[in-house]
């Protein structure tokens, strides 16, 4: 984790304590609720605790990226279309977006919300919610397959690293 994350996760423990710190971390691009499950249980709370509470930010987390893919869309093909030019930064994303949706399309008709899903599940650096919510945003994936892939994935990642973790029996039960 870097310094300022670090800071962060210190502040909120100090203030709200560890499940606070949790929730927190688990709204953070560079821990999301794969990672805070992880930060739960070197807290000191329990896995069934620690997962609990990075579910509930996996919930907030998909609906603050819902959120932020429908209304940026809308802002920027307003700003586009309303100052059109080759050189403002919202014609630049529409026209990515475009393109990315056409060479794109055969895979998303293929796998759809599924290959998205995936993508979002493999717990490495730049996959995760965030990265998915800016690729769905990119390949025009929308209302109930957004949502759909962007909760499958977290929760796979989330599984993932729960039973990496040594939490299978917990998980399980």
């Amino acid at each position: 984790m870097t310094a300022s994350i670090e800071g962060i996760i210190s502040l909120v423990q100090s203030v709200g304590g560890e499940r606070l710190a949790v929730l927190t971390a688990s709204l953070l691009p560079a821990v999301e609720p794969r990672y805070a499950y992880i930060l739960g249980v070197a807290l000191g709370l329990g896995r069934l605790e620690s997962l609990a509470l990075s579910t509930l930010g996996l919930i907030l987390l998909t609906a603050g990226a819902y959120m932020a893919v429908e209304v940026g869309d809308s802002i920027m093909a307003r700003a586009c279309s309303r100052w059109s030019s080759r050189a403002n930064p919202a014609c630049i994303y529409e026209h990515v977006k475009r393109a990315s949706g056409r060479r794109a399309k055969s895979y998303v008709d293929r796998y759809g919300w599924i290959g998205l899903a995936l993508f979002i599940a493999i717990p490495f650096p730049a996959t995760g919610i965030y990265s998915g919510a800016l690729a769905a945003a990119l390949l025009g994936v929308r209302g109930w397959r957004l949502i759909a892939s962007l909760i499958v994935g977290g929760s796979a990642s989330l599984a993932i690293v729960a039973l990496a973790e040594g939490g299978a029996t917990t998980v399980v039960t």
